[in-house]
């Protein structure tokens, strides 16, 4: 697989309750440079606990993750914050863009708190903006664009700061199929355009089908994967196959 941008090595999650929950029970993965891996799974089955293990936003009961060869779990609050910055983009179903700011000014937020110089923010805007087809955009204010232009500019956040690891959690959730569309050929530019490796979260097959690599989780346990070869077509057939082998509906999923 080359270098690989993530290692996550027998990582196991609990939460402690009335009654203990063991959402991650020991999953071992692997992101190479340059990869672009979906993660599915029935409701319940632990895909999202796995994605905010790996984004830092919930600490592992047992295991191990390393970005890039580091482990986020061992720095400071401060380091912590600067790594997030440095080395991982998120973009969300719901955006989580901030209102009161424009398209611009929501854009240029991670450099803005890593105080980089006008010139270099300037340079940075114009290119992923151009990139992403937003220009005419900049000025805007969040609640007069759309939900897909309101991805785009998630997604242009997400990635100013050129960031190793794009992390998506359900990124077209809140979007209509045409934008779903849209939304999908940019995380593909993105990938194969900026060599940015994308771990995304989706139930949506058509979606996933952009991927290079599926991972399956069932009962938190990594239950299968599959590679997509030439024919996207074929490789959303074995999705909706092995979807159809986890069980329950595409609704369900």
């Amino acid at each position: 697989m080359g270098n690989s941008i993530l290692q996550v090595t027998n990582l196991q999650k609990e939460y402690i309750g009335e009654i203990t929950y063991k959402a991650l029970n020991g999953i071992d993965f692997q992101l190479g440079e340059n990869e672009f891996v979906a993660v599915m799974g029935p409701s319940g089955s632990g895909k999202t606990t796995f994605l905010n293990s790996v984004s830092t936003i919930d600490r592992p009961t047992i295991g191990e993750i390393l970005i890039n060869g580091r482990n986020p779990y061992s720095l400071d609050d401060e380091e912590l914050a600067k790594f997030r910055r440095s080395e991982l983009g998120f973009v969300f179903q719901d955006f989580n863009l901030v209102h009161t700011l424009t398209v611009k000014e929501n854009i240029l937020l991670p450099l803005t708190l890593d105080s980089l110089p006008a010139d270099k923010m300037q340079q940075r805007l114009q290119h992923v903006s151009q990139f992403l087809g937003i220009e005419e955009l900049l000025s805007k204010r969040i609640y007069e664009i759309s939900g897909g232009q309101k991805q785009r500019v998630a997604i242009a956040r997400a990635v100013i700061h050129e960031p190793s690891l794009l992390l998506a959690d359900e990124p077209t959730g809140n979007l209509d199929s045409k934008a779903v569309n849209d939304v999908m050929n940019l995380f593909s530019s993105i990938h194969t355009e900026l060599k940015t490796s994308i771990l995304m979260v989706t139930h949506d097959p058509y979606v996933a089908s952009f991927a290079n690599r599926i991972i399956f989780i069932k009962d938190g346990k990594l239950y299968n994967e599959i590679h997509r070869g030439h024919n996207r077509k074929q490789f959303y057939q074995e999705i909706m196959d092995t979807l159809a082998f986890l069980g329950g509906g595409q609704h369900e999923l």
